[in-house]
């Protein structure tokens, strides 16, 4: 066995779960951890291992399957769905050895599956390697939030050029108009019509700046979770750029409909989706008449796809969209704002423990999909 490390401080030593109905092994599984420095507390099913986690969270779950109230995999889907707890490393420790169980965990997204009897060098190595790779993410994570604010301040010039442009431009033409009476009335409409289109679009970037200054502040979005029933979200929305889709003669189809729920911020995801269906929506050729809209589920997740009738995205333009504030002037129809709607949409899937995902076949059409973990039934 290896061989403890005393000069760990008591505060710096992660705090591990473990999750076990069996007294005995509960406790041979409790010891071995503690021998090796790590601070342990433990639960003999998932139903009180949830509650201990509200009073403080472990750094790793290791946890069986077979166990009475709450099961392991139902445990797992309540911390995947969970924003405060979504990013756990958790370890299956059981004496289900079945290729399907495996399959089954892994899919659900778990860091590794040890059976009984362990070794408890592979149990060091297994939790060792789990708390490793979630110090690397959290690293990386950070490393992306600080370059992502480094870039707000590059990007507030492109983005602010075409309505300041505008606004500033009639303005001065009405400035230095000596004699108002020169102007006729159609001239003033349309002074008046530009300077207040610039106004509108300087408001509305000036209000995605501040929630993405407000999303980048945060950790997740504790205290405004609910949960969701996708098809009632994805309605809502719809509705919403129902006017945007009738002015540029698009129609918004829901395919199908899956019977799931999700649990996060209605009002971040709401807006989410809303700019990814305004962008599709603006994105489409003058000749498409659909945008698409449909649910997937895979692997613990809900998407929520969003395909377009677009000329499509190049190849080698898709790996720049996933960088912050990205934008593709697609046949020169750049649509102000979409670099940072986009950036918007990249940090509420961050926050709620999913992703965006960008499929685009060139000449074809693009499909952005929203990924979410998927609540647990009621």
């Amino acid at each position: 066995m290896n061989q403890p490390n005393s000069a760990s401080p008591e505060g710096q030593r992660p705090l591990l779960m473990v999750v076990e109905d069996n007294s005995a092994m509960n406790t041979a599984i409790c010891d071995v951890l503690e021998y090796n420095e790590f601070r342990v507390v433990s639960a003999f099913n998932g139903q009180a291992a949830l509650e201990m986690m509200t009073i403080e969270r472990p750094s790793l779950i290791l946890c069986d399957i077979m166990m009475p109230k709450m099961d392991g995999y139902t445990l797992l889907q309540h911390t995947r769905a969970d924003v405060n707890l979504r990013t756990l490393p958790f370890i299956f420790l059981t004496a289900r050895t079945a290729d399907e169980d495996r399959r089954r965990a892994k899919s659900i997204g778990i860091e590794d599956y040890l059976t009984k009897p362990f070794d408890p060098d592979d149990l060091l190595i297994s939790v060792n390697n789990a708390l490793r790779r979630a110090e690397s993410v959290a690293v990386e994570t950070q490393r992306q939030l600080d370059e992502m604010r480094n870039q707000i301040v590059a990007v507030l010039q492109h983005e602010f050029r075409t309505p300041l442009t505008l606004v500033l431009g009639y303005a001065e033409f009405l400035q230095e108009t000596t004699n108002l009476d020169d102007l006729d009335l159609d001239d003033l409409r349309t002074s008046a019509a530009a300077i207040l289109e610039g106004g509108h679009r300087l408001q509305k970037l000036i209000e995605g700046f501040l929630m993405l200054a407000d999303l980048q502040g945060r950790a997740n979005f504790e205290g405004e979770l609910s949960y969701l029933d996708c098809a009632s979200l994805i309605h809502y929305v719809a509705g919403e750029v129902s006017p945007l889709a009738k002015a540029a003669n698009v129609t918004i189809q829901i395919i199908g409909e899956i019977s799931c729920r999700i649990s996060g911020s209605e009002r971040h995801l709401r807006d989410a989706l809303k700019r990814m269906l305004d962008n599709a929506i603006r994105y489409s050729r003058p000749d498409s008449r659909h945008v698409w809209v449909a649910l997937v589920q895979e692997a613990g997740y809900t998407g929520i796809s969003i395909q377009d009738e677009g000329i499509g995205i190049p190849p080698q333009v898709v790996l720049q969209l996933s960088q912050p504030f990205a934008q593709v002037d697609r046949r020169n129809r750049e649509t102000p704002g979409a670099g940072l709607s986009l950036a918007l949409i990249q940090q509420v899937a961050r926050l709620h423990g999913g992703d965006l995902t960008i499929d685009s076949e060139y000449g074809k059409g693009s499909a952005f999909t929203l990924w979410l973990p998927t609540a647990p039934p009621q």
